[in-house]
């Protein structure tokens, strides 16, 4: 595993020693690799929307007219399977 030397400076310090504490993490560096992995998650999700926005722009008009709901339903359905994430409830 490699080694990185970080400078937060003082405020982020403390924020950083404050979340460890509340956020039942061992160490600083445990608490910062779940930042890295969540943010890596966020960004996987992030381009494949906009991929799906590109498909959909470059796919033309849809014969059927949809409702904004049925829109949205669809999206999140689809969305799902891309991300083999299951719905809460």
């Amino acid at each position: 595993m490699s080694r990185k030397t970080i400078d937060f400076g003082e405020h982020l310090d403390r924020y950083i020693d404050l979340a460890v504490k509340q956020g039942g993490y061992k160490t600083e560096a445990e608490y910062l690799r779940y930042l890295v992995r969540k943010d890596e998650e966020r960004n996987r999700a992030f381009l494949i929307t906009k991929a799906d926005i590109q498909e959909g722009l470059e796919s033309g008009t849809s014969p059927k007219i949809r409702t904004s709901e049925e829109i949205v339903t669809f999206a999140k359905k689809r969305a799902l399977r891309k991300t083999d994430v299951k719905p809460h409830g």
